[in-house]
């Protein structure tokens, strides 16, 4: 916990009460918006200065909420209108309420004025890019050091990172994308970026697999076919992967990474970490406006998970192997008709129900698991 190192740090700030000035707040949020160490920063109210010790913000007058922040935030003048993004969160330590300003890392830096902002005296000024060094916030009458400055516009432009590291943040615009048909197949370009390419072409195995895997039999039509793609930086591969094109052609994807809880024998399942490379591949391969790829999607998510992060998965995975019992009532209490199904043997047959219904009761206990740490976290504020 921050608050036992007993000291400020590069992304963290204590305070013993809300700002009385708004142009103190503003600047606050702004400095640790402009953090150098490229992650979440912390304002956190109701703990003192000097001595660290908790004294909570029950009785101060001036507590804001979230919504009170983000409308603070939202009538500034911010260059190009983008802002930093924050929320709050109220924790209960030790009987006393403290409240946390999160502020969302990002590479919309440097956040600035194009206008003056003031409040008693105090101005946060127009043009003025502000950081933070150490425990030490730049001044408000100041501005950051040149060659801060020049990090947090690299950071904005990903010049400190690596070719597949841009290409695949500009997936997030697919504005940006364009497609079009070559001799090797089909070929996405960056129309601000031409030398970011993702090239889709014909799978060798296509056709060698007698059986898809499991999540073709949860779409309407099973039928599925496989291509290959790379991620080019000026043609030079970055990245190499496998999408699977589900439902007769309607939902393509990134194959899902495969997982298996420890008592679950043959019982693989597939999942995906939010903001993973394949995550955000498989985003960009979705065409949000079409119904019936919306309606793939959906079957397709409803048979393999999503996890938050790798944190999420790990503990999800404990939880499963802790509460083998209610996994298998849940796999058991799965009635859906799978008659249907065409496969030459009962036993594949079998297998591919096993796996679709494991993904079905997983993804049923990962809305329980994450509902009793909600549960849990909210018990503790």
């Amino acid at each position: 916990m921050l608050i036992q190192t007993k000291r400020e740090g590069e992304y963290w700030d204590f305070k013993e009460k809300y700002h009385l000035n708004a142009a103190n707040l503003l600047h606050d949020i702004i400095c640790m918006a402009n953090n150098l160490v490229d992650r979440d920063s912390y304002i956190i109210f109701g703990i003192r200065d000097q001595t660290f010790e908790i004294v909570g913000v029950k009785d101060d007058e001036n507590r804001r909420n979230q919504q009170q922040m983000i409308d603070f935030l939202k009538h500034k003048k911010f260059s190009a209108g983008i802002r930093p993004s924050i929320k709050m969160q109220s924790l209960m330590i030790m009987q006393e309420e403290v409240d946390v300003i999160i502020i969302k890392n990002s590479t919309t830096t440097p956040y600035f004025l194009i206008e003056d902002f003031s409040s008693y005296g105090r101005k946060v000024r127009s043009g003025h890019i502000y950081t933070r060094i150490g425990d030490t916030n730049t001044d408000i009458d100041k501005v950051a050091d040149i060659n801060y400055i020049e990090y947090l516009w690299k950071k904005r432009f990903m010049l400190m990172n690596s070719p597949l590291e841009q290409i695949i943040k500009r997936l997030e615009h697919k504005e940006e994308w364009v497609l079009d048909e070559c001799s090797e197949g089909y070929i996405y370009s960056n129309i601000y970026k031409p030398e970011f390419k993702i090239v889709l072409y014909e799978d060798e195995n296509d056709g060698l697999e007698q059986y898809p895997d499991f999540y073709a039999y949860a779409m309407n039509d099973p039928e599925t076919l496989y291509r290959q793609f790379d991620i080019q930086y000026q043609g030079i591969q970055q990245f190499r992967g496998r999408i699977v094109v589900l439902d007769s052609g309607r939902y393509p994807t990134v194959i899902p990474e495969k997982s298996r809880a420890q008592f679950l024998e043959d019982y693989d399942f597939g999942y995906f970490i939010e903001g993973s490379t394949t995550h955000k591949l498989s985003d960009f391969f979705y065409i949000e406006n079409n119904d019936k790829e919306g309606i793939s999607r959906k079957s397709f998510f409803k048979v393999i998970l999503l996890f938050k992060n790798e944190h999420e998965r790990d503990q999800f995975i404990v939880h499963v192997q802790r509460n083998e019992s209610d996994f298998k009532n849940k796999l058991c209490s799965l009635s859906e008709d799978y008659s249907a199904l065409e496969l030459s043997s009962q036993y594949l047959k079998n297998q591919v129900v096993k796996h679709l219904n494991t993904g079905k009761a997983l993804n049923q206990m990962l809305i329980e698991y994450r509902n009793i740490l909600d549960i849990t976290l909210k018990s503790n504020e």
